[in-house]
């Protein structure tokens, strides 16, 4: 018995009531703020008070007066015990659980990133497999961005596979995000490597030193607050292929995401699987800021985000099923829960695509999230299977700047055409990518990274996005919405 049980329990505050009138019965039943007043010194005076008139109007008779003695203690020792539980939650919170907490400025939850005042935008890309083209994306994202004017930042936090400085043609590090991580340079700016394309820098990974994969929860926070201190105006993140905390936390930091995959179904479940962790992960931070994790509102939704075990009771299934418990019980706070996930934007890169109709998967998995999650995927590209990303891949040159009229560099330059972070035009940026083509490949050849130079003074013809249905039951859908249900 306790604060917990004088909240919610009435036959506990009545026997409180009860327990005070033996001790003050010339005073009124008290409030909330008349017990958040008393003390344990009020409580014995009044004891001792007591005991002295039972002494007084019982001393004839011994049998009466010990039973009043008996509950005078009864209730004295009930009465303290919960004063002393009052004040030790008191010294634990800071707040007097009897009054109403202070009103606190609500604000909606943000990362640590994103406090900061910062110059740079945040760019992540990622994705739930590897060999999936993620370095590609990036490298290729940097180099378009760049020709921009834009001061770009390129960070490999694929730390378990880090290749993103091969895909931008260096083949040796001299100091990497591990050397900071050691202690060895004191901010993210010393680690900064040149690159052979103007506007363009490199934080790399070594991902050949023991536990260079493991970082720690202050690795993390640490990585994020001198990501906010680079002097650029774009930092692009290359993330790995997991969904664990570190990587769903920097993922969730940024201000814009492209989620990669291939065609592969099991790389599209990977992809759906890494929207849906990254969204529940953003919803239980929020959770954690304005719902008390012992309320049942609180258990409900730890339940669901963790899907502990099968839904009982009516509790929800799905996000639009927990947005909807969520307005039951706090209409407020389901409006918070709703601009958090319609404010929450991805766009899907579906990589190695061998035909149009592969814009199908990008439907897929946007309809799998608004069913499913109450998400909507912002924008879709296709990147198509070229011969000439694998000739550049052996030759360690990025394929915008060795084929820059391919198909796939035309595709890729379009993803940074649409981008919503930048206010430059697109045909801007057409004009500018085969000069910074011709400029990059000539200090290439110079540092002796080339043997063969390659035409690139052709124009970037602009690429029109394909649409086309999906139909309503295709195979891929069907195998998603099955492993779906499986893994609930």
């Amino acid at each position: 018995m306790g604060i917990e049980d004088y909240r919610h329990s009435a036959r506990y505050r009545r026997r409180l009531m009860l327990d005070y009138r033996l001790l003050f019965p010339h005073l009124s039943d008290p409030d909330d703020h008349a017990l958040a007043a008393l003390t344990r010194e009020h409580l014995e005076g009044a004891y001792e008070s007591r005991l002295r008139h039972i002494e007084k109007f019982y001393g004839k008779d011994p049998k009466a007066a010990d039973t009043q003695r008996a509950r005078l203690t009864a209730g004295f020792e009930h009465m303290v015990a919960f004063v002393d539980e009052r004040d030790a939650y008191t010294r634990r919170t800071g707040n007097d659980p009897l009054l109403p907490e202070p009103k606190k400025e609500e604000k909606p939850y943000k990362s640590i990133f994103l406090n900061q005042q910062r110059r740079a935008r945040l760019v992540a890309i990622g994705g739930g497999k590897g060999g999936i083209g993620k370095s590609l994306v990036t490298s290729n994202l940097a180099i378009a961005l760049s020709t921009l004017g834009k001061q770009v930042v390129a960070v490999d936090m694929d730390l378990g596979g880090a290749d993103l400085h091969l895909s931008l043609g260096m083949r040796n590090l001299s100091r990497s995000l591990n050397d900071f991580l050691e202690k060895k340079y004191e901010s993210l700016e010393e680690v900064r490597l040149k690159t052979p394309y103007r506007n363009l820098t490199l934080i790399a990974t070594d991902s050949s030193r023991l536990g260079a994969a493991n970082i720690k929860y202050a690795h993390k926070e640490k990585i994020l607050r001198h990501l906010g201190n680079l002097d650029c105006d774009i930092i692009l993140v290359d993330l790995g292929a997991e969904v664990s905390f570190n990587v769903l936390d920097i993922f969730l930091a940024a201000d814009h995401r492209y989620i990669v995959t291939s065609t592969e179904p099991t790389s599209v479940l990977e992809a759906y699987g890494l929207v849906k962790l990254s969204l529940y992960r953003k919803i239980r931070h929020f959770a954690g800021e304005l719902i008390p994790p012992q309320s049942e509102l609180g258990e409900v939704m730890d339940e669901f985000l963790y899907e502990r075990e099968e839904p009982v009771n009516g509790n929800p299934r799905t996000m639009w099923q927990l947005i909807d418990y969520v307005g039951k019980a706090d209409p407020e706070l389901q409006k918070k829960l709703l601009k958090l996930i319609w404010h929450y934007h991805i766009d899907l890169v579906i990589n190695m695509s061998e035909r149009n109709a592969d814009v199908g998967i990008a439907q897929t998995i946007t309809r799998l999230a608004q069913d499913n999650l109450a998400l909507n995927v912002n924008h879709s590209y296709l990147v198509p299977m070229d011969r000439a990303v694998r000739d550049c891949a052996r030759k360690l040159i990025p394929v915008t700047i060795d084929a820059p009229t391919s198909a796939a560099a035309r595709a890729l330059v379009k993803i940074a055409q649409d981008a919503s972070y930048l206010d430059s035009s697109r045909e801007k940026l057409a004009r500018r990518i085969d000069a910074i083509a011709r400029a990059a490949k000539e200090r290439l050849h110079k540092m002796g990274e080339l043997s063969a130079l390659g035409d690139p003074t052709q124009p970037i013809n602009k690429i029109v996005p394909v649409e086309q249905a999906e139909g309503k039951e295709s195979k891929l859908r069907a195998f998603l919405n099955k492993e779906i249900r499986f893994r609930r």
